[in-house]
């Protein structure tokens, strides 16, 4: 029987660094998925989620047994992946359109006709920059729910924020890219 990540995180947390290996295998694919939705390059979620892991690895001796490790980790990610888009920000580099396999492009894609995949592009491409124009509260409750399918409450805790500030988070973060989008309907 494999250690349950508790288990994992209280051996790191003593200092055993095997620990680490099976918690990347369990939860890097996750945090992969946060950070590129977040951040919109796979080069930049693929940082963030080495980050991730190692703060995790810097910071088990502060972790709660107590909490999950899942919104423990989650936290860190969306810490990483704002932090990241800040510095990004600053340095004034021009954001990338969404990739061609992201979930905003049909799958069928392939086969439909230079048209159709062009306004495809597009529209992933607007979505990518909506996305941009939210908070970055209301673009990480947007990315956790959307994204990575987490209920409200898992949201919360993995932020730390009251479930009622999620909650209008979200709705903040919906009704502004509904107006953002209006002409790719």
């Amino acid at each position: 029987m494999e250690p349950s990540d508790r288990e994992l995180m209280g051996r790191l947390r003593d200092g055993d660094r095997d620990a680490l290996a099976p918690l990347m295998e369990r939860h890097s694919r996750r945090v992969y998925r946060i950070a590129l939705a977040y951040l919109r390059r796979p080069d930049d979620a693929l940082d963030v989620v080495q980050e991730t892991f190692v703060k995790a690895y810097r910071s088990a001796a502060r972790w709660d047994p107590a909490s999950e490790v899942a919104p423990w980790l989650t936290r860190i990610a969306v810490n990483q992946a704002i932090d990241t888009y800040r510095r990004r920000r600053r340095r004034r580099e021009l954001e990338a359109p969404l990739p061609e396999g992201d979930r905003f492009v049909a799958a069928d894609t392939w086969q439909a006709s230079p048209e159709v995949r062009l306004r495809g592009r597009e529209a992933a491409e607007g979505i990518s920059w909506a996305l941009l124009s939210l908070s970055d509260t209301q673009r990480a409750v947007f990315v956790m729910r959307h994204y990575d399918e987490m209920d409200l409450a898992e949201i919360a805790a993995a932020l730390g924020l009251p479930l009622g500030t999620v909650k209008s988070s979200l709705h903040r973060a919906v009704h502004r890219l509904r107006d953002r989008l209006k002409g790719f309907a």
